[in-house]
């Protein structure tokens, strides 16, 4: 018997560490790659290093390449590539000098630097004193430049050596040589005092600053092709402590370099060839393709399966450490980014098969602090014990009843003991926690649905609250079981049915109910609907799909929504406001929402778990690769224990931490300007500056600039495919716009002012960055929109109008001369020879016969009226009498020269005349009097009038001037109508009316639109 029971207490043993390994998975490690397809220009790294702005630099076969993020900036041999180095194939080390700005690089065995500001490449050979090809770089802690040469190439046959040199004043001086191996292996250190090993062939040597040789270490011999050789790699950490890596024995050794003892830390098969110690104390040992970590307390952790299961590689090429305390691994076939720090979750219940593994649903804690959950995946109740002890219950029930379990029973709640728990299969359940006994109450069987969803709740008063509508709301009493329906008298045209999840309400015998279809619902348990929030009330939620909800102590409410996203409804109801990926969720499926002691929101959804900030509003998300089982969560599978404890569970196992411990290891993110780019339309052709390695003050923008575009960075390499972006720029836009993970942005003419472009990011967390990024911007004014353009216009303009003035001036003061000569000549010259011819007549008269009398009498009249008529022409162009005064003393000397010989009195009132002094144009004043003197002509010709009276009167909106006689028409008078139509044409002329009455005499009414 004793083989056989053996046998079988060792198959148990092998089943048990089966299930355990299935259930406690070590967690997946925080993993991010960049490879190809990310597009890395090529898959084989050699080197790694990081240059004061962040940017990492990585030496492969093809060039040096520089990379933000976002972009790779490539430096190669090709010529038509402005950014040409000389030799491409990076054979060893990058070394970035900070002091300087500048990078050293061995290409094909040469030493080159750039200078990172203008992108200069010096190269470096015999004239500075290098013995031959490049084999090792180092910069010690005191910025000093090192290097080892080989001069095989140029030496005698036998008389090759290699050369420790350091750089002085520019040349490399050389400290110590050693003759050339037929393998000439080559490593270069410093440990942390600043002195440097250098590992050769045959021995490793201690060597000062200064280049002295302080010690001499020999290592354990190995066969090499046929040699013996003791060449070993060594690392130091902080604590000055030498590891070593023997080719012998294998693994990893500590050498005290005081008594040379030395111990082995740990036994592998492996060859190591790298080191490095992270912000942790962690120390870090790669060989070609195994990497583990070892821990302060000397615990040692294999990354080498995780490593293999992103991609596939034959050669780890170097581990360096980022200013983010990120860890790359340069490999033949890309990049590892690896996040250090402690696991932020814990994995319970986890299978260690990759995707879906231990789906879980309900989680509930007993009486002796047991953390139980629901595997639907098994269909088992699965629990961890205060020891650790993990373990299934196996629920007693009948096949068909425990198949009826599997997809029907999420939720549970604890008797008042927690000894028992009850759930909902194909009706009520209460399981025993101790044995699995089950009662089923079949009388409920008719308030269960098959559709998933069975919430149930427990309420402050201890009773059972489930059902699946309202119509088959029930209470049960776990210590009686009785129950009752919470609507008693209930119209089934009403019924709200398809509900997902019951939370009690802080308000007294309230509850809230979410459903399927019908939104959210608050119940009274006396069976009344107080609100009902649905995507068509006021306030409204975002989807009717509610799958969790979480009430305040002041009565407001965050609802998780089926693609929804997060919504909130204030305390009195009015107002409601939803949060989706645009404010920062990781995804719009809520399944899941615990509170925290700060107060503030923990979330699962189907693409991750979310804190949420209630007074900042800020998202802070975390995946996979921060150490969840799973990236999708669950519906009801979410709890908080006793010991402040989270649980979330989703597609494989749970996940379990302290929301304080979570939170301290987020540190806030970087943001950096990279470069400005455009197009300027006057000089056809594009402009680019990059900013990444020198300093911003202002953006220019020219006003000829079609548009111009802004490129930025956050220089946190891990998942910076999630990272996100806002911004807003300031004088043009009242708002923040969400980028998503674009870190660019173009704008296209804008108008001439001073703006500030902020920008502001999230991490793949949901760490908002350290500062905001500021960039002030000044679009210029383009020339003809310039105060100095506008002023020489204006200025032109004024000129130009002066010069028309003066121009008219001038013109108008010649006229003004010709007027006057004109009527001076008119009054001199012809007024003479008319009075001539007049006077000549009338002499002749005397001595005429009757008969001729007559005809000298016609001519003398001809004359005299010829005389008159150019006095009025004389006086209507003379210049020297031009103003309103004029017009009035003249209208007065031809009153007087024609009404007074035939009796016919006149009064002429202008005592309402404004402006006497106003000078009137000659054509104005023409008109006028002519119509005045028309007026009198026709009152001595066809009245009898013996008085006549003309008046100017100034009115608001003009000046009326009438004339008016006491007369009526002589019997003989024979009108032709030329006279009035004359006056009605002049008055056209002065753009006035005029208007003639018969009515007591006979007057003539002038309206003009101006005043005199």
């Amino acid at each position: 018997m004793k083989p056989l029971v053996k046998k079988i207490a060792f198959v148990t043993l092998i089943y048990l560490l089966l299930v355990n390994n299935v259930l406690i998975a070590q967690n997946p490690s925080q993993i991010d790659v960049l490879t190809t397809e990310q597009g890395l220009i090529f898959r084989d790294v050699t080197s790694i290093t990081q240059d004061h702005n962040d940017a990492m630099w990585f030496g492969t076969d093809l060039g040096l390449v520089r990379y933000d993020g976002y972009h790779f900036k490539v430096y190669n041999s090709d010529k038509s590539n402005p950014f040409y180095i000389e030799k491409e194939f990076i054979t060893g080390e990058l070394v970035f000098d900070e002091t300087t700005n500048e990078l050293w690089y061995m290409a094909n065995e040469n030493l080159f630097k750039i200078q990172l500001t203008t992108d200069e490449v010096i190269a470096f050979g015999k004239t500075d004193n290098l013995k031959g090809n490049v084999l090792r770089l180092l910069k010690d802690l005191e910025n000093n430049i090192w290097v080892i040469t080989d001069d095989f190439l140029t030496a005698r046959h036998g008389q090759a050596k290699q050369y420790l040199q350091k750089l002085v004043n520019g040349t490399f001086d050389v400290k110590y040589a050693i003759p050339r191996n037929k393998h000439p292996y080559s490593r270069l250190i410093s440990d942390k005092n600043g002195d440097l090993l250098w590992s050769t062939p045959l021995e490793s040597l201690k060597f000062d600053t200064k280049g002295n040789l302080l010690k001499t270490f020999n290592f354990s011999t190995f066969q090499w092709h046929g040699n013996e050789l003791q060449f070993t790699v060594s690392f130091y950490d902080s604590q000055n402590t030498h590891y070593y890596f023997p080719q012998k024995e294998r693994g990893v050794f500590s050498l005290n370099e005081t008594d040379l003892s030395s111990k082995r830390v740990f036994d592998i098969v492996h060859q190591f060839y790298y080191g490095i110690e992270d912000y942790q104390k962690h120390l870090w040992f790669a060989s070609n393709k195994e990497l583990i970590r070892m821990s302060p307390d000397g615990k040692f952790t294999d990354y080498t399966a995780q490593l293999q299961a992103r991609f596939e590689y034959t050669k780890i090429n170097d581990l360096f450490i980022d200013v983010n305390k990120l860890l790359w691994v340069a490999t033949d076939n890309g990049l590892f980014k690896i996040r250090i720090g402690e696991e932020l979750f814990t994995p319970l219940f986890k299978s260690n098969s990759e995707g879906w593994g231990h789906t879980m649903r309900g989680i509930f804690e007993d009486a002796n602090g047991t953390i139980f959950a629901k595997c639907e995946s098994k269909n088992k109740l699965i629990y961890k014990t205060i020891t650790g002890k993990i373990d299934t219950l196996t629920i007693q029930l009948d096949p068909l009843s425990l198949e009826g379990l599997q997809y029907t029973a999420n939720f549970y709640v604890l008797d008042g003991k927690k000894q028992n728990v009850f759930t909902l299969g194909e009706n009520l359940l209460k399981i025993n926690l101790k044995n699995g006994a089950t009662k089923s109450y079949e009388e409920f069987r008719p308030n269960v649905t098959f559709k998933e969803h069975n919430p149930l709740i427990k309420l402050k008063d201890g009773r059972l609250l489930f059902g699946q509508s309202l119509s088959r709301l029930v209470l049960f009493d776990p210590d009686t079981e009785t129950s009752e329906p919470v609507f008693k008298d209930f119209n089934n045209e009403t019924d709200i049915a398809d509900f997902t999840y019951f939370k009690e309400s802080v308000s007294d015998s309230m509850f809230w109910i979410g459903t399927r279809n019908d939104g959210l619902l608050k119940v009274h348990l006396s069976g009344r609907i107080e609100t009902q929030y649905t995507t068509n009330s006021q306030p409204n939620i975002s989807r009717n799909f509610v799958l969790v909800i979480e009430e305040e102590p002041n009565g407001s409410l965050w609802v998780g929504t089926y693609g929804g996203g997060l919504n909130f409804i204030s305390e009195d109801g009015q107002t409601a406001k939803v949060y989706t990926k645009y404010q920062g969720l990781p995804d719009e499926n809520i399944v899941g929402i615990l509170t925290d002691a700060q107060n503030n929101l923990w979330i699962s959804t189907y693409n991750g778990l979310s804190h949420f900030d209630k007074k900042s509003e800020i998202f802070q998300n975390f995946y996979t690769e921060d150490g969840l089982s799973h990236f999708e969560f669950n519906y009801t599978s979410f709890f908080k224990d006793s010991q402040d404890n989270f649980y979330f569970g989703g597609m494989n196992g749970l996940n379990q931490f302290k929301p304080t411990e979570v939170l301290k290891y987020s540190e806030p993110p970087t943001l950096r300007l990279l470069g400005i780019a455009g197009y300027n339309s006057k000089d056809r052709k594009g402009f680019s500056t990059d900013y990444s390695q020198t300093e911003f003050t202002s953006l220019e923008v020219s006003p000829y600039d079609q548009y111009f575009e802004i490129n930025w960075t956050m220089p946190s390499y891990f998942q910076n495919q999630k990272h996100t972006y806002s911004t807003k720029l300031e004088g043009f836009e009242d708002r923040w716009f969400y980028r998503g993970n674009v870190a660019s942005l173009r704008y296209n003419q804008l108008p001439a002012g001073n703006y500030v472009l902020k920008i502001k990011g999230k991490d793949s967390r949901g760490n908002e960055s350290a500062a905001m990024l500021s960039i002030p911007i000044h679009v210029g004014q383009i020339f003809y929109k310039k105060l100095w353009f506008i002023m020489l216009v204006m200025l032109v303009m004024v000129g130009f109008m002066y010069a028309i003035f003066r121009y008219r001036f001038q013109q108008a003061l010649a006229m003004e001369r010709l007027r006057t000569k004109i009527s001076s000549d008119l009054h001199d010259d012809v007024g003479s020879l008319l009075s001539g011819l007049a006077m000549q007549t009338e002499l002749m008269e005397m001595n005429a016969s009757e008969a001729d009398k007559f005809k000298l009498q016609k001519i003398a009249s001809i004359s005299r009226n010829a005389i008159s008529q150019m006095r009025d022409l004389v006086w209507s162009i003379d210049s020297r009498r031009e103003t309103v005064k004029d017009l009035i003393e003249r209208m007065h000397e031809l009153a007087e020269e024609l009404l007074l010989p035939k009796n016919i009195s006149f009064q002429i009132d202008s005592s309402s005349v404004r402006h006497p002094n106003r000078k009137l144009s000659a054509q104005t004043k023409q008109n006028l009097f002519m119509i005045y003197k028309e007026a009198i002509t026709n009152i001595l010709r066809h009245s009898d009038a013996t008085r006549l009276a003309a008046s100017i009167i100034n009115q608001p909106n003009g000046c009326d001037i009438v004339i008016k006689d006491n007369g009526s028409l002589k019997k003989s008078y024979k009108s032709t109508g030329f006279g009035l139509a004359n006056m009605a044409l002049r008055a056209e002329k002065l753009k006035g009316k005029i208007h003639f009455k018969k009515e007591s005499g006979f007057t003539v009414h002038l309206h003009l639109p101006f005043h005199l």
